[in-house]
């Protein structure tokens, strides 16, 4: 059977990307079809190669894995005026090229969009960094919790009398790449329609904004100032929506309309209190919140996960199961739909990795190949492509240039 066409077959990617949040914004677009030609320097490659090593004799860790499937890659010392000679030759015939470093460093080795684009005016060049290439942050260095920190999530995580926490997963890094690649696919349809490259920009702080929503608007629309409320829905105005425990874990349930109220009185036998004035409102049941959890609670802890989940959804209220990660990666309803899938990877063996939320006609994109190891397509790429010598591949190498 033949493979099916891709939306991005035929685009070619240079990803200078590292660590998280520009290797994931990479590896969609390789699931969407491009060739994704990751270049890495000789000495270290992708600072995230080394990380969550299970021991030291493996060259990569599960993380590099994880977010680098379908991809080449090549070694390049940008810090030489030859290396740069020879990425303005890859340039010429790229497509795109997806960088994430502190902003200004492009410029600096001269590598910058508008020097690029005069050896390929059709060039798509993207840049993220943590605060964007203007304004009185450009130059500060970020990592996720940093944006958490920098964008107000870690002020509304947490519980109201403790500290503030940041969440447990690496949101400013994802969201980032997710606006990244989004911003990519735009300007490639901009470019196909003017025959002119153009400059994508994301900032993760901003990329982090909209997740903010519930809490903007509870501050500036309802005057509220208490905005950590631990695992309370949207800074505590919607109740109930919180966690509860079971007799075998955690559930999470959400009945904050009236409708479910009222069912959701009928089901833990306390029909009464869904006519009680202290709650038959949502104002009025946002007074009382402790009290409902408390009742709520001591409910969920006389019944299992799955009794409770059954009982729920069959009254359509809104609640799910707490799970955790050897829950979440054995999913049986992730694996039929294949967002998780089994391969066999040349230096871990046998690993679970997670693959593009993206499908086209409903199905979900097969891996093409496990994520590569360090300069592993250099004489594919530089002989193959650009011409270079064996001779040659063996004096760059030997000069440390790749």
């Amino acid at each position: 059977m033949q493979q099916a066409i891709l939306p991005l077959d035929g685009i070619r990617v240079l990803d200078l990307t590292h660590f998280v949040n520009g290797p994931y914004a990479t590896m969609l677009l390789g699931y969407m079809g491009a060739e994704i030609i990751k270049v890495e320097s000789p000495k270290w490659g992708d600072g995230m190669r080394p990380a969550y090593r299970r021991d030291s004799t493996q060259s990569i860790g599960l993380a590099f894995a994880l977010m680098n499937a379908n991809k080449r890659s090549i070694t390049l010392n940008l810090k030489t005026d030859e290396g740069r000679e020879i990425f303005k030759r890859l340039v010429r015939k790229a497509d795109v090229v997806v960088e994430n470093f502190e902003a200004g460093t492009m410029e600096r080795m001269g590598l910058n969009y508008e020097a690029l684009r005069q050896l390929n005016p059709r060039l798509v060049y993207a840049s993220s960094t943590g605060y964007g290439q203007s304004g009185p942050n450009r130059n500060l260095p970020a990592f996720d919790p940093i944006v958490q920190a920098m964008s107000g999530v870690m002020a509304v995580t947490g519980w109201p009398d403790d500290p503030p926490l940041k969440c447990g997963a690496i949101i400013a890094d994802v969201l980032g790449a997710t606006h990244l690649c989004a911003g990519i696919l735009a300007a490639l349809r901009q470019r196909d329609r003017t025959g002119e490259g153009v400059m994508v920009e994301i900032s993760m702080q901003e990329a982090v904004l909209p997740s903010m929503v519930s809490h903007i608007s509870a501050y500036y629309g309802m005057g509220l100032r208490q905005l950590r409320e631990g695992n309370r829905g949207s800074a505590g105005v919607i109740t109930p929506a919180n966690a509860y425990p079971a007799s075998d874990g955690w559930v999470m349930i959400l009945a904050a309309d009236n409708a479910r109220w009222r069912r959701l009185c009928q089901i833990i036998g306390r029909p009464e209190l869904g006519e009680d004035p202290r709650f038959a409102k949502l104002s009025a049941r946002s007074q009382h919140r402790d009290e409902i959890d408390a009742l709520i609670g001591q409910w969920t802890s006389m019944k299992t996960r799955a009794e409770i989940m059954e009982l729920l959804h069959a009254n359509d209220i809104i609640c799910g199961v707490i799970k955790d990660l050897p829950e979440v990666m054995t999913d049986p309803h992730l694996v039929e739909r294949g967002a998780l899938q089994k391969i066999d990877h040349p230096q871990l063996g046998p690993i679970t990795i997670f693959t593009s939320p993206v499908r086209f006609n409903g199905k979900p994109t097969p891996p093409h190949s496990p994520s590569p190891q360090l300069g592993a397509d250099n004489e594919s790429v530089y002989c193959g492509e650009l011409g270079l010598t064996a001779q040659e591949i063996t004096s760059l190498r030997e000069r440390k240039i790749i």
